[in-house]
């Protein structure tokens, strides 16, 4: 199971309780994948959710909030996501008035109309607005983040999909009065309200709340850290060793033209004694020279450079 498939299961495994907080949770998934449509003079609408819990909790709140029997269940082919989605049908006038009650369609000078406002009377509580994102979250969020098989080609991902602008950005807005910091950007026909940073996912999970997602999340941040550090600290210490090959290389390649051009015997008495050092030990590194020769290593430094200079003069 990845991280998404358990943030859903968390937010269904905690009941909701109070009447109000149903409601609003229900509004949230009809907002999240509801479509309206009309057979025979007759109104009706269906919503997709993506696991049989998740069905059978709608069907309970239907139940107990309207003391509607869902009888219209099917499946649809989810082919983008390759797993099935269960489709739940209401009809009839019984269909309307769930609608009405719930906010998705209102009465306007004699006729009645689909509202795009999502946040209302219906979420006017902090504890329903809570519950309102849970179930918008269910219906039409994702989450990814890495993990240790997928590290490299998988980052922090969250996001929920809209039909409309003007609920994503109500919903962006929304979320920041709880310091939950998100992003709103269109693909093709969609507006998506999304989150890519490790810390606001968090701040998204402990919103609903969702306490245990928000311990393993925070518990993959940190083992990425440390494996990030480890990187880095291993490319650094390999940059620090090709450096030293590479000068060591430099060294003994001066020290060998300045004696086959004109001996080391015409050098100074502490250049030769360093070039031949060198050349007998060309894996040393500057400290293990300085010590044989026990010498600082800035004064050795200073030898090698002229024994070096020396040889781009010849």
């Amino acid at each position: 199971m990845n991280f998404g498939e358990s943030l859903k299961n968390e937010i269904l495994a905690k009941p909701i309780r109070e009447r109000h907080c149903k409601k609003a949770f229900l509004a949230g998934i009809i907002r999240g994948t509801g479509e309206i449509y009309e057979t025979d003079g007759e109104l009706g609408f269906q919503f997709k959710v993506s696991s049989e819990e998740t069905a059978m909790q709608v069907s309970l709140m239907l139940k107990s909030l309207f003391n509607y029997d869902v009888r219209e269940i099917s499946v649809s082919e989810d082919r983008l996501n390759a797993k099935d989605k269960i489709v739940i049908s209401v009809s009839g006038q019984r269909a309307y008035d769930i609608l009405l009650d719930l906010g998705v369609l209102v009465e306007e000078e004699n006729d009645v109309v689909v509202s795009l406002k999502f946040y209302g009377e219906l979420t006017e509580k902090e504890c329903c607005l809570r519950s309102f994102i849970k179930g918008l979250y269910l219906s039409c969020g994702s989450c990814t983040i890495p993990s240790n098989q997928t590290a490299t080609k998988t980052g922090y991902h969250l996001e929920m999909v809209f039909s409309h602008y003007t609920p994503a950005l109500e919903t962006s807005e929304k979320l920041a009065e709880f310091s939950v910091l998100t992003k709103v950007t269109r693909r093709k026909d969609s507006f998506i309200v999304y989150i890519k940073s490790a810390e606001e996912i968090k701040d998204f999970i402990a919103f609903l709340p969702a306490p245990l997602s928000v311990l393993k999340l925070t518990d993959t941040i940190i083992n990425r850290d440390l494996s990030n550090n480890s990187n880095r600290q291993k490319n650094c210490d390999l940059g620090n060793v090709n450096r030293q090959i590479e000068a060591s290389m430099k060294q003994i390649d001066a020290v060998e033209k300045i004696a086959e051009v004109i001996g080391l015997e015409t050098l100074k008495p502490d250049l030769r004694e360093t070039a031949k050092l060198r050349l007998d030990n060309p894996d040393d590194t500057l400290i293990e020279l300085a010590e044989k020769l026990k010498v600082t290593k800035s004064c050795l430094n200073h030898r090698l450079r002229k024994l070096v200079s020396i040889a781009n003069e010849l």
